[in-house]
């Protein structure tokens, strides 16, 4: 008899053992925890699992409880992501397809949480005053750096490419045999690569850089105008401040409803599980 305890007490300590944590009546075990771990750091960190910290798997796990709360909630508030939607998803933010199951349903509850943020925040609205204020409190967002508007210019042939650089040079037309014209684009000054800096400085209008080979092909680029550095515009900033707003203010709402059904759930930690 004695003996039958010892195996049941050895039993139960070796189950115990292997328990990370208990959300409600459901057990994460270190097996199904280390497995989703691993999935995670290799297929979305995209890291090798030997720079993984013990603390990583901590964190990790909270993570991996919320996920089980919130697949639990969403169920019971009649919220499911169908299969196209996830595909959808992962094609248009993670980009691989290439998924291990494990990682398609943690990114299926990134899905939840959305739509469930959709469902608890549907009256949130963003006043005009409140557009205003953000937007002065935080005029520093909203610095423009010194631009330039780059037209494009490109061509295979090093001759081609001299004679259209004398050509834009002397204001003349640029309409050359094979010579691909881009459409102009802005680009911030201080983030156009070095040899083209040098090229433009000092960034004036009707500036042309000299034939830059890339690859075999040769680039020239033309100064269409410039801006100088400031401050975006109240107007132009508007959609940016509601995006903004509304983003602050749905995290905000999934914060505290998360915390409000938190409650519904006890939660068990066994120490030694890392």
């Amino acid at each position: 008899m004695l003996w039958f305890f010892l195996q049941l007490l050895m039993f139960v300590s070796l189950v115990h053992a292997s328990i990370v944590a208990k959300v409600g009546n459901q057990v994460i075990t270190s097996e199904e925890l280390s497995e989703a771990f691993r999935a995670y750091w290799r297929e979305i960190l995209h890291l090798p699992i030997a720079r993984a910290t013990k603390q990583d798997m901590k964190d990790f796990l909270m993570e991996y409880i919320r996920a089980k709360i919130v697949q639990r909630e969403a169920q019971n508030m009649g919220i499911s992501v169908s299969n196209s939607e996830l595909e959808e998803y992962i094609r248009k933010n993670i980009g691989s397809e290439r998924l291990s199951p494990v990682v398609k349903n943690l990114v299926k509850v990134e899905i939840l949480v959305n739509k469930i943020v959709d469902r608890i925040s549907k009256n949130l609205n963003v006043t005009e005053n409140q557009i205003v204020a953000y937007y002065y409190l935080n005029l520093r967002d909203f610095k423009l750096p010194a631009q330039v508007l780059l037209k494009r210019y490109t061509t295979q042939d090093l001759d081609t490419a001299n004679e259209l650089y004398y050509r834009l040079s002397h204001s003349m037309e640029a309409n050359l045999p094979g010579v691909k014209e881009g459409p102009p684009m802005w680009y911030s000054i201080q983030a156009l690569p070095e040899i083209v800096k040098r090229q433009l400085y000092p960034y004036q209008k009707g500036s042309v850089s000299k034939p830059i080979d890339v690859e075999g092909s040769y680039l020239i680029l033309k100064i269409v105008d410039v801006r100088g550095a400031g401050i975006l515009p109240l107007e132009a900033a508007k959609p940016i401040v509601r995006e903004r707003l509304l983003k602050e203010r749905r995290q905000e709402v999934f914060r505290q409803w998360f915390s409000e059904v938190l409650k519904k759930y006890p939660l068990e930690f066994y120490s030694g599980s890392f």
